[in-house]
């Protein structure tokens, strides 16, 4: 028998997905800057706020930021970001997922007034000098 039958599979998941995050949530509030409501656009939110909210939730934070940077990257180039990842690996010089997400959180640790897709569009520059 199939636990999620289609029935009741539109109603399962969204508390599935509730349960999930509260299980990873943390004791701290993060407070969005005035404006950006309940979900923000990742590529809107100031490094400042990105920066702590790496604190907070480290893993899920830079994986929306990556997220949200391949769809941005391939709506302004025209190209996806496995591609530029592709074109930009070389021995010696690997982008892996790590790194991308290393790359974002180290510009916006240095940028705290920049946005992150400042970070992002950073990011593209340097695969696309490597």
């Amino acid at each position: 028998m199939n636990f999620l039958n289609r029935k009741h599979r539109h109603q399962t998941l969204p508390a599935l997905a509730l349960l999930l995050a509260a299980c990873g949530a943390s004791a701290e509030t993060l407070v969005m800057p005035r404006g950006m409501g309940g979900v923000p656009d990742i590529g809107a939110i100031p490094c400042s706020v990105y920066n702590e909210m790496v604190r907070i939730a480290a893993l899920g934070s830079r994986h929306s930021l990556i997220t949200w940077s391949a769809g941005y990257l391939q709506a302004v180039t025209g190209k996806s970001l496995q591609d530029a990842v592709n074109a930009a690996d070389r021995p010696g010089s690997t982008w892996t997922y790590n790194r991308l997400g290393d790359e974002l959180t180290a510009f916006c640790k240095a940028n705290p007034e920049a946005l992150t897709r400042d970070a992002v569009l950073s990011v593209a520059q340097a695969l696309q000098a490597e």
